[in-house]
């Protein structure tokens, strides 16, 4: 990138229907994905910048299990992994962030996680949109809402592709569609409609 040009951010949801092949993901500066990447070298093009993993709950446990987790393509490539969660002792978290950490630091990837007063703002957020204050918050909705706060402004531009707000019924599908699209009207991100294949 030259000197004052605005970085291009793609994050790219796991919506299984998505077709990105006309987003040209690839092209990005910086390529975001999340958990299981859906559509990884098919329909959401094959660049992964940063990966963000959820760190709590059955699905983290899943991969530890898996010897070939830190072999999968979207591992390997990503230069940075973001946990949606940070470390927790608490029984109750099923928390898997330290073997996460400890796994994925033998690649030799940058690891961060999403700190809990961040994870409480972003609550917060949510509430105003009709979220209740037991809904647990998507990884793709917690991961934009942190990068979007922590920005500079006009630094980066943000599209957020493949995301279906559909699901799980623990998260609040119907409030972070609202957060997202008022993020969208004020100008700070793009939300693009789910291309369908």
């Amino acid at each position: 990138m030259g000197e004052g040009q605005m970085k291009r951010t793609a994050i790219v949801g796991n919506a299984p229907e998505f077709d990105g092949r006309d987003f040209d993901i690839d092209g990005y500066d910086h390529v975001v994905r999340f958990n299981n990447t859906a559509g990884l070298g098919s329909t959401s093009g094959t660049k992964t910048s940063e990966l963000v993993l959820v760190s709590r709950g059955g699905q983290p446990a899943e991969w530890l299990a898996d010897p070939m987790f830190p072999q999968r393509r979207a591992v390997q490539d990503a230069a940075r992994i973001t946990l949606v969660f940070p470390p927790s002792e608490k029984p109750e978290d099923e928390c898997h962030a330290e073997d996460l950490c400890q796994r994925l630091g033998l690649l030799g990837k940058e690891i961060g996680w999403i700190d809990a007063a961040t994870e409480d703002r972003a609550r917060a957020a949510l509430l105003t949109h009709g979220a209740l204050s037991t809904s647990a918050l998507s990884s793709g909705f917690l991961y934009t809402f942190r990068t979007l706060e922590a920005e500079e402004p006009g630094s980066s531009s943000f599209d957020i592709v493949g995301f279906g707000f559909d699901g799980w019924d623990g998260h609040a599908w119907s409030a972070e569609r609202a957060w997202f699209e008022a993020a969208h009207n004020s100008g700070r991100l793009v939300l693009h409609p789910l291309a369908r294949r």
